[in-house]
């Protein structure tokens, strides 16, 4: 069994620079979702979000594309490579250092299998006999919906530029500690964090990596499930998934229906079709 088909769709939040990046291939999809954070503050990179997700995601499929390793490793190695770019010319023990979430999927022809790797807030999802498979790790999520709570003091009296610049670094605090979140930053141990797994490629009609601004429709509004964002990718693509995703946010700019901490993401969406 082939892919017969990989599509993907990218774009940034309007007005921004994509710091999403999806590199795919005849049997390999990665896509990386880079962590943005406000320009005013220090990341002690002089490179930034986007180099880092367009580097990341390069180096995983060059780890990932021959297929002799597991995916895990192979993440390990590409956090190691990116890091080893940039480590003369910045402070990666900055908390603020570029970082970004990652999903692969990976055709295994001789096993007949389709492999997946999540790492963070990233999305897996495949269509099955059984139903939709998905995978994703809300951790992050979690763990800043937390902080306002126990924040709310220190929070209330701040505008909003202050408060969010205080979340911010309070959730970077918790990057890629135990009890905290991880996410591909600087240490290859976050690898050993991610989800991984894998189906009989028999099984498998549509498989899709998607960044968390793709999966918005799903997780943050609640307006479809995982058969009717699945659904949609087979009849319209990836570009109609996105396309539908900004006309949501655009009917709420401020929040009110769907509180969210952006009111638009980057959006990223890879399909791969098996025949």
């Amino acid at each position: 069994m082939l892919i017969v088909s990989t599509v993907i769709a990218s774009e940034a939040n309007p007005g921004r620079e994509n710091e999403d990046c999806a590199v795919g291939g005849p049997e390999l999809v990665v896509v990386v979702d880079g962590a943005g954070t406000p320009k005013r503050l220090d990341t002690g990179c002089v490179h930034g979000t986007a180099w880092y997700a367009r580097r990341l995601a390069l180096a995983m499929y060059d780890e990932a594309v021959d297929g002799t390793d597991g995916l895990a490793d192979g993440l390990a190695t590409a956090i190691e490579r990116t890091a080893r770019r940039h480590a003369g010319s910045c402070d990666l023990g900055d908390p603020m250092t570029p970082s970004a979430t990652v999903a692969v999927l990976r055709v295994r022809q001789q096993e007949q299998r389709l492999e997946w790797l999540v790492l963070a807030d990233a999305t897996v999802a495949l269509d099955l006999p059984t139903g939709p498979l998905t995978a994703s790790d809300h951790r992050v999520s979690e763990l800043t919906r937390a902080q306002r709570v126990e924040l709310a003091e220190v929070l209330a009296p701040l505008d909003p530029v202050a408060r969010l610049d205080t979340l911010v670094r309070a959730q970077r605090s918790m990057m890629n500690v135990h009890g905290g979140y991880w996410v591909a930053a600087a240490d290859p141990k976050a690898a050993g964090e991610a989800l991984t797994g894998s189906v009989p490629l028999a099984e498998v009609g549509l498989a899709a990596a998607l960044s968390d601004g793709a999966a918005r429709l799903v997780d943050d509004f609640g307006v479809m499930g995982w058969p009717g964002l699945l659904a949609l990718l087979a009849a319209e693509g990836p570009a109609e998934l996105i396309a539908r995703t900004r006309a949501a946010e655009r009917s709420d700019p401020d929040g009110l229906r769907w509180p969210r901490g952006k009111r638009h993401d980057d959006a990223t969406a890879a399909i791969v079709r098996l025949g």
